[in-house]
């Protein structure tokens, strides 16, 4: 087989099937019998020739044993007598119309005689997506330093079977930042990547074949199936050169490397069960340093003077201004045009475009048994609990109160999951809190988890009268 001419990709045509490809397999999966979570139907994957293009390859299961012990990927294989095959998937991973099928009079060999790249990508910026210059499930490469990854999750797929998503934010080299959603393995594998104690404190992950995709709204990336291939801190020539010119850019911007390292936002148990700052809401006002503490209490209102929603800029999260645009007319007046843009109030921000986002910023009150606090419900956690965004809120709920901007003559009903419910709170005294004494702090993570709360309860022992002259001394001695 060796000595049989090769045919490259854009060369194949369906007249005959007397030829051999000389290829790299970048990705391979399987592909499950509907309903089944184990019956195979067939073995897919995505095949490199040596000019860097690339082709999905099927393989159907019955045949799959002739060929498994060839099939690993990163390998090059000669694939002789391969069959042409229309691609009927809905999304073209390759953008190509047609496939390779693997059949009975097909064979294939490995061999070392590689003379093509280990890898070819075509990365796509984060302002293109960002800008929607890139179609929804788009097939595109790219790479970014992980700003700050979630804990992986729980999630239902479309036909109601159970899998995993993981949250992550990603900027690149222009700090344009963009939200990754990687599911299932993938999801797994970053989550164990990312809580791993040995790990580097930078994180650059390079996704081979992902996409564009709107989630709850919000335009972001996500993997491609099984067909993507994701690169977390990999000896990739790319991931060393982005990595490098990240943290020389970050050396030359910021005092100190260690505020530009990767983060983690804990699991709610590692965060609320391992936190050493519990205090009751009757002693918050006498910290005096900033820091996050854990509090335990149930909602009893949600504020309606004021705004349960904000405009917020696309990049830093901060709150946005609309801006008029005045042209000066012959006889020296001005007009205002309809057109209106918006600056971000950021002064840090280095947003050009700004692109209007709304966000949650859910005004309420929690009590215990020593008082009563204002926090702040943003829209990370809110969106957990109320499973939709606050764009979509909006879009129902449009009778506007005009005393007072972003609030409702009525709360939205989908508030009432939050009245009267008991929470752990882990809420942010700021310096502004600190020094203003204002009494309304940010919510940085909540839970309502029946096991987490009764932890609490036993470790701090919150229902223990005698314990808040323990806290009244500690605080005054603070």
């Amino acid at each position: 087989m060796e000595n049989n001419k090769i045919t490259l990709f854009r060369s194949l045509n369906a007249h005959s099937t007397n030829y051999t490809v000389k290829a790299k397999i970048i990705s391979m999966w399987n592909k499950k019998m509907n309903g089944s979570d184990s019956q195979i139907y067939r073995v897919d994957m995505l095949l490199m020739d040596e000019e860097g293009s690339f082709i999905q390859c099927s393989c159907l299961h019955k045949l799959f044993k002739r060929f498994l012990k060839f099939l690993v990927v990163d390998d090059c294989l000669l694939f002789h007598k391969p069959s042409l095959a229309k691609d009927t998937t809905k999304i073209k991973v390759t953008g190509n119309d047609q496939k390779l099928s693997l059949y009975a009079f097909s064979s294939v060999l490995k061999t070392e005689n590689w003379s093509g790249p280990r890898y070819f990508f075509r990365f796509t910026d984060f302002k293109s997506v960002l800008s929607k210059k890139v179609e929804v499930n788009t097939p595109i490469d790219f790479i970014g330093y992980v700003v700050v990854s979630y804990p992986i999750e729980d999630a239902n797929r479309k036909d109601g079977s159970k899998t995993k998503r993981m949250n992550i934010t990603l900027k690149d080299l222009e700090d344009q930042k963009i939200s990754l959603t990687l599911w299932e393995n993938y999801a797994i594998s970053l989550s164990e990547y990312m809580n791993d104690k040995n790990r580097p404190d930078h994180v650059v992950i390079l996704v081979h074949f992902g996409t564009v995709n709107i989630y709850q709204g919000k335009i972001g990336l996500t993997n491609m199936f099984e067909a993507s291939r994701v690169f977390i801190n990999s000896d990739l020539d790319q991931i060393q050169e982005f990595k490098d010119r990240y943290l020389e850019k970050e050396f030359s911007n910021s005092s100190s490397i260690k505020q530009s390292c990767s983060q983690v936002i804990s699991s709610a148990e590692d965060e609320f069960l391992n936190a050493e700052d519990f205090v009751l809401t009757a002693y918050i006002a006498s910290i005096s340093v900033e820091k996050k503490v854990i509090i335990v209490g149930t909602v009893i209102a949600i504020s309606n003077d004021k705004p349960w929603y904000y405009l917020s800029c696309n990049n830093c999260k901060k709150q946005i201004e609309k801006k008029s645009t005045l042209v000066e007319k012959d006889d020296g007046s001005f007009d205002v045009l309809d057109e209106k843009t918006f600056e971000c109030i950021n002064s840090d921000c280095d947003a050009v475009d700004v692109v209007p986002v709304y966000r949650y910023k859910i005004p309420l009150r929690v009590q215990d048994s020593t008082g009563t606090v204002s926090c702040t419900l943003f829209d990370y956690e809110a969106i957990k609990l109320i499973k939709k965004t606050s764009k979509e809120l909006l879009d129902v709920y449009s009778k506007v109160d005009n005393s007072t901007e972003g609030s409702f003559q009525s709360l939205p009903s989908e508030f009432d999951i939050l009245i009267n419910k008991k929470f752990a709170f882990q809420i942010k005294i700021s310096s502004f809190n600190i020094s203003n004494q204002i009494e309304n702090y940010g919510i940085s993570m909540l839970t309502c988890d029946d096991d987490i709360l009764s932890e609490l309860e036993n470790k701090w022992k919150i229902n223990d009268v005698s314990v808040f002259f323990f806290f009244k001394l500690f605080y005054i001695s603070y």
